[in-house]
């Protein structure tokens, strides 16, 4: 490379060279030969017409929802895809049954060690499924959390205080019966209580559910998000049937329709009576 670049260098100041003394052996011009210089004019070429800029992509945006209202009786936030029990492993478990009004009973034996699974996709509205589970100011009543669940019935011992999930002291939930969305702070404190228990997922393939299959996805495809909780014994449901209700607000806050499910817990049966191992005593 270096041999050949030496090469090129020497016949590039040949020619240069040449140049120089082609330049020099030429005559200077006369007075007459600038005069008729001057006099010719020099060509020009018109200037082209710019080429207009070609129209630019637009950058692909995610929907940001539809300029609707909602009105009284036909929200447009998100609707409830799934919503039911779960094994705790994550596995689907179908209903025992339904009352009158369609509503899906499921029942567990102790009232706790087994899952909740709601799942939600956009509704009318186009925006996307809110992924709060807890929003509480003590004083406003309006500041909620994305996912509004509630019990009929006290669940635990309970306990007033919102959100006591850790430990040393793990509480109950409260129940607000009959079920009421109302902007009231016990409203607000209650769904608070049991929302913040439940973890978020938005990846099918990455959820607390699984498929027959044993690998993780949503119960629902059309679902965009799920939100899963444990009942642990601090907060299991007492004998008897208890109401479950949620809705879900989208990230604008609309609120959707109403989904709601019944947990059964049965009375623990009596344990029998033991038999007495005395022998009667013989008569004199």
């Amino acid at each position: 490379m270096v041999r050949g670049c030496r090469m090129w260098c020497g016949v590039a100041g040949g020619v240069l060279a040449l140049g120089l003394v082609g330049c020099a052996a030429k005559q200077a011009p006369t007075p007459k030969q600038r005069a008729a210089d001057a006099a010719t004019p020099m060509p020009t070429v018109p200037p082209s017409t710019p080429s207009p800029d070609s129209t630019p992509v637009p950058i692909a945006t995610r929907p940001i929802g539809r300029d609707i209202k909602p009105t009284k009786g036909q929200p447009i936030g998100p609707v409830v895809t799934f919503f039911g029990a779960g094994r705790a492993d994550g596995s689907f478990v179908e209903p025992i049954n339904h009352d009158k009004k369609g509503r899906p009973v499921y029942r567990s034996e102790v009232g706790s060690g087994f899952m909740l699974i709601v799942e939600a996709k956009p509704g009318e509205s186009g925006y996307e499924v809110g992924r709060r589970v807890f929003a509480h100011v003590p004083d406003d009543p309006t500041v909620r959390p994305d996912l509004e669940i509630q019990s009929n019935r006290d669940m635990g011992d309970g306990s007033r205080e919102v959100c006591d999930r850790r430990r040393p002291k793990i509480g109950g939930i409260p129940g607000i019966n009959p079920p009421s969305f109302k902007e009231t702070q016990r409203v607000a404190d209650a769904i608070n209580d049991l929302a913040c228990r439940f973890e978020t997922f938005i990846e099918s393939d990455a959820g607390c559910t699984l498929n027959k299959n044993g690998e993780y996805q949503f119960i629902n495809a059309d679902s965009s998000t799920q939100f899963c909780m444990i009942v642990a014994r601090a907060y299991l449901f007492p004998v008897g049937r208890t109401l479950l209700s949620v809705r879900l607000r989208d990230v604008e806050g609309n609120p959707g329709p109403l989904k709601e499910i019944w947990i059964e817990r049965p009375k623990v049966p009596a344990p029998p009576k033991k038999r007495s191992t005395q022998k009667p005593e013989k008569k004199s």
